[in-house]
Formats: C-alpha cells, structure tokens, sequence
C-alpha cells in the first residue's frame, strides 16, 4: 500500500457529518406505515432527490448467500411496495426460493432511510403484463434482453 492509498484509508475514520436536518417524532407519525411511507415519498419527490423511488432491495440465495441491488419502486399500495423483475433474474430466482425480502431507501437531501422486511408475493401477470407495456419501446427490448429488468 502507498503512501497516498494509506493517507486515503484513513481518512475514512474522519468523515463525519452531522445529522440534524429532521428528527423522527413517533407520535407524530401517521398510524398506517405505508400511508407515512407515502407522506415521506412525497416529501423526497418535493425534494428533487435522484431517483426517490430508488431502494435497495436485498435477497438470500438458496446457499443462505445474501445480495444487494437497486431497483425502482412502482407503486405502493395497501399490498406493499411493487417492483418488476425478470423472473429468470439471480434476484428473480432468489425470491421464488425464499420469498422473503428487504428494502432501504435512502434520501440524503432529507437526511432520511426507510427499512423495509417481508414476504414477497408475485403481481398478477395481467399487472406485470400492463407495466411492461406501459414502458417505451426501448425499455421494452432492453428487458426482454436482460435477465436483469
């Protein structure tokens, strides 16, 4: 290791920042989470955060291996939250096998995270159909392409 990689590792022990934009205040949330869910959205799409519907979404592998991705949120209902995936996806398999997942949000421009942990469930193929094609030609191919949209 050099000199400046040595100089850059440890720096990281001195990045600080301090957060004290909002505090959460329990009884001032709304009782229903997904409506507070939607109320904090809300409040990151008002913030012009990039990309506020953009979440972590974490899986386990078969072998008990977790992994890690983003993916964009579509709609968030009285079911939960929805996203779209390829079912021949790694994330896709990893579901079927354990239909258990979770989810952070992070919304720095509010100083903000949600955690998000369930069961997940497959949309019915007449919803997952309509998203599909509800997206731009171009989306449309470059899904039917991957293994990853």
């Amino acid at each position: 290791m050099n000199d400046v990689t040595k100089k850059n590792v440890t720096d990281l022990a001195h990045i600080r920042s301090d957060y004290r934009l909002a505090e959460f205040d329990e009884s001032c949330a709304d009782a229903d989470p997904i409506a507070q869910f939607r109320h904090w959205l809300d409040e990151a799409i008002a913030s012009e955060a990039l990309e506020p519907t953009a979440t972590a979404l974490a899986t386990v592998s078969a072998e008990g291996a977790p992994s890690v991705r983003m993916v964009l949120i579509k709609g968030v209902d009285v079911r939960g939250f929805v996203f779209f995936t390829n079912y021949d996806s790694r994330k896709g398999h990893e579901l079927a096998d354990n239909p258990r997942a979770a989810l952070v949000f992070y919304w720095a421009e509010l100083e903000r995270q949600v955690r998000i942990e369930g069961a997940v469930e497959q949309v019915s193929p007449a919803e997952s159909d309509a998203y599909f094609h509800s997206r731009p030609l171009g989306s449309q191919l470059g899904a039917a392409a991957s293994h990853q949209s």
